[in-house]
């Protein structure tokens, strides 16, 4: 595929997957093997929240494994971005040493 100025778009992937029982079609740029982890990881939290809660129902669960997913997200964000100050500090000494 071209966008019409000599570049290429990235190669789409498709690929079906179960998650809590229903099927899904996922189409990315990422490879096949890629939306598979993400559809497993999506599936086993869905199964978490559901086998801990059975009396909710499949939106709710959903909604809930969206919820923890986005706080993982967010931590590893955090935890990234501290790692980032951390690195920068340690590296400033050596710098202006440098200099």
């Amino acid at each position: 595929m071209s966008t019409g100025q000599g570049q290429k778009e990235p190669e789409s992937n498709r690929v079906r997957v179960d998650i809590y029982g229903q099927d899904y079609a996922l189409k990315g740029q990422a490879s096949v093997e890629y939306l598979r982890r993400v559809a497993r990881l999506v599936d086993e939290q869905m199964k978490e929240i559901g086998e801990q809660n059975p009396r909710l129902d499949y939106s709710r669960i959903a909604v809930l494994a969206a919820v923890n997913i986005a706080d993982r997200y967010l931590r590893l964000c955090d935890e990234y971005e501290d790692l980032l100050r951390s690195l920068e500090r340690e590296s400033e000494p050596r710098i202006r040493e440098e200099s």
